[in-house]
């Protein structure tokens, strides 16, 4: 039996990049869905990219300029097919991702994600890995972690948990994850299938602070049951990971006093760095998180080593789409 797939992209003023991504959902090696593109009001020649392609598993509607997480509930409303897999219009998909992903879809309440690298150019920067491990992936998700784009999942069992917050300007995607993922039965495929565009703009840093902002409120509710929601019951590993939350987006002096409560000892090597580097100015941490440093310089020394080959793949997926 063939499940037929909607995959949804919402684009706003990304003409620039959306062929790449048009094409990428093309050259799916599983044929049963429709590309549904939701335009957010864009005024540059996306609809032109759009209507150039001559394939009718393309459908397009353009709406005023009504936000992401509207864009995307209006996807949910209007896709023909139950299961639903995304794009973001400057990103590339794997030609197999639909196919692989199907493969393991068992469940109404089954959400399959894939890892994720991270590129600019035609040069992969870093990757997002998910490890397969329920108690790593909980912690994860609670300090928002390596999810995004990538899902697969059933539209019905999203919209009965309420679909996307109309009231948030970013992180939608993290906040009806925090939503769904002990409703849910989080599936890993543990390859890279999705690839998503860093682009050249840099995030300033009042950007960066309404970015960390809206997280810290949108896990509010979350750490106040820790051990309900993510499994979490010594008090002290509830009291390293309020400090992680303080560390990323809260106050570095608030995530100390949370560490020292917790008695953590020197020889706990990743936390003590922490604890040393949050003493550092906000700026520059912000920038080191930004730039993804750490993530950087593991994928640099895997590639250095050969356990890496993952560019190699990429460079065959952009010269597919480039011979179309």
């Amino acid at each position: 039996m063939n499940f037929a797939i909607t995959v949804l992209v919402t684009t706003y003023n990304c003409g620039v990049y959306i062929k790449q991504a048009i094409q990428s959902i093309l050259n799916q090696t599983y044929k049963y869905f429709e590309l549904l593109i939701i335009d957010d009001g864009s005024n540059d020649n996306t609809d032109e990219i759009v209507w150039s392609f001559n394939d009718d598993r393309i459908r397009y509607i353009k709406t005023h300029h009504i936000g992401r997480s509207a864009a995307l509930n209006m996807g949910l409303q209007e896709a023909k097919h139950e299961l639903i897999s995304f794009c973001d219009a400057d990103d590339i998909i794997h030609p197999q991702k639909l196919e692989k992903q199907l493969r393991l879809f068992k469940n109404e309440n089954d959400l399959v994600f894939t890892d994720t690298a991270v590129f600019r150019n035609k040069k992969i920067l870093y990757e997002l890995k998910i490890l397969n491990d329920m108690n790593i992936i909980k912690r994860k998700i609670a300090l928002h972690g390596h999810f995004g784009q990538s899902i697969l999942y059933n539209r019905d069992f999203i919209l009965r948990n309420g679909g996307y917050n109309n009231n948030l300007t970013a992180f939608v995607d993290y906040d009806l994850l925090l939503r769904i993922f002990n409703k849910g039965n989080i599936i890993v495929l543990p390859e890279v299938l999705y690839f998503q565009r860093l682009r050249e703009n840099s995030i300033s840093t009042t950007d960066t602070m309404k970015k960390k902002h809206i997280i810290y409120q949108v896990q509010k509710n979350y750490f106040t049951k820790l051990e309900e929601n993510f499994g979490i019951s010594s008090n002290k590993d509830q009291l390293i990971i309020k400090g992680w939350r303080e560390f990323f987006y809260g106050g570095k002096k608030t995530a100390r006093e949370y560490w020292l409560k917790a008695g953590f000892k020197i020889w706990d090597l990743k936390l003590t760095f922490t604890f040393l580097l949050s003493f550092l100015p906000e700026s520059f941490l912000d920038y080191i998180k930004n730039k993804r440093v750490r993530l950087m310089t593991e994928y640099r020394i895997n590639k250095l080593f050969g356990k890496n080959n993952i560019q190699i793949i990429f460079n065959r997926v952009v010269e597919q789409l480039a011979a179309k």
